[in-house]
């Protein structure tokens, strides 16, 4: 994220729209309180689980430069390593993180800026870093999943590179798919890499999506039965095959359409609770007038109009997300003495994992909770004037 203020207001809204449970963090913006967060000593890595993650941690630990959390199956590790390191802090910082990965029946998955160079996950040549990182990779039994020859570090005016590089155990390697780049503007140098871990469900969920248009669960087998009685499929014997295999479907679908209803579509992305279409937009200008730019050093143009205007968009972005911010703030403050079970209780209940059902609450619940937290006393009496004597005897002895 490249302690990117704005990089930290955007990756909300990023994982939100890609689905995202769990985050990877190298150079991080702040620190997210929320029981789901976990960070090295010197703040430079982090792994974050979103409150839909189904990763449910067992054990964490953290060092200079890598933290990792474990389930029963997977160890993950998020590591930054700095570029101004000297070679021998680099390679001690490979040991501890080496030393970390040694969990016996647990697969791993080691990602984050290791800022060095290697074939073997995109750049034009190896360096002294890259082959570090290679031999430990050896020695853990993990292969690089970088796929392609997209680069992951783009910053104006500096050639394009891949620092960030995905390691993964050789047995859990076919579990870990769909690797790839995102092309979104970030607000960072770099660009955000997204995958999927797990077992590969999606050709039997993606066929049962294409195929079944109908809810089956509401199907009325009489209607179904009468639609095809009555519209039977229209051909001869001599009929081709082809118009054979069309009139029957046309029948069979007139009979669904008549029977049950259609599955509803898909729901639409979320947001976060202060995007606005103005953000939307801006987003989208920055990254466009990120590629221009960048094509015109590419083409050994005159690029100063284009950084210029990259830059005014950036810096656009950044107070309008602040503003935005700050606006539904204000909003949230004063909606909850007009409504406390407005948006303000559900983000609450939300950060806390608890159900958003508004309590009902009726006069005599009302007066419940008032008599409960608040109960009335006896009124007290002066004590009688020889307790007090007393008193004040004994405190003067």
């Amino acid at each position: 994220m490249h302690r990117s203020k704005t990089a930290d207001s955007l990756l909300p809204q990023l994982m939100l729209e890609f689905g995202t449970e769990v985050a990877i963090i190298s150079e991080q913006y702040r620190i997210v309180q929320d029981g789901t967060w976990w960070e090295d000593i010197t703040a430079t890595a982090a792994i974050w689980l979103t409150e839909s993650s189904g990763f449910k941690t067992t054990s964490s630990g953290r060092g200079n430069g890598f933290v990792w959390i474990s389930n029963e199956n997977i160890t993950i590790i998020s590591c930054y390593l700095t570029p101004s390191d000297p070679i021998s802090e680099f390679q001690a910082k490979l040991d501890a993180i080496e030393d970390a990965a040694h969990h016996p029946n647990r697969h791993l998955i080691i990602a984050g800026d290791f800022n060095a160079k290697a074939m073997e996950w995109g750049t034009p040549t190896t360096n002294s870093r890259g082959r570090k990182i290679l031999d430990m990779a050896a020695r853990l039994g993990l292969i690089v999943a970088n796929r392609g020859s997209q680069t992951t570090f783009r910053r104006p005016g500096c050639n394009d590179t891949t620092p960030d590089i995905t390691l993964v155990s050789e047995g859990f390697a076919n579990q870990l798919r769909e690797w790839k780049v995102l092309e979104d503007y970030t607000g960072s140098d770099h660009q955000y890499i997204s995958y999927l871990m797990g077992p590969d469900k999606s050709q039997a969920t993606t066929k049962r999506r294409g195929t079944r248009k109908w809810n089956v669960s509401k199907l009325h087998s009489g209607k179904l039965l009468a639609s095809i009685d009555k519209n039977p499929p229209k051909y001869h014997a001599s009929s081709p095959a082809r118009f054979i295999v069309k009139e029957t479907l046309d029948s069979i679908t007139e009979a669904c359409k008549a029977a049950m209803p259609k599955i509803k579509g898909g729901h639409p992305k979320k947001a976060v609770y202060w995007w606005t279409d103005e953000i939307q937009n801006l987003r989208q200008t920055c990254l466009r007038k990120r590629r221009r730019y960048t094509r015109a050093r590419r083409r050994g143009r005159n690029e100063m109009e284009e950084h210029k205007e990259y830059k005014a968009a950036k810096t656009e972005l950044k107070y309008k997300t602040i503003k935005a911010k700050k606006d539904k703030w204000e909003e949230l403050r004063n909606d909850i003495n007009k409504n406390p079970w407005g948006l303000g209780y559900k983000i609450v209940m939300r950060k806390l994992g608890a159900k958003q059902s508004i309590p009902e609450l009726n006069a005599a619940a009302m007066e419940h909770i008032v008599n409960t937290l608040f109960p009335t006393h006896v009124l007290g009496r002066d004590p009688p004037e020889y307790m007090q004597e007393t008193s004040c005897t004994t405190n003067s002895k």
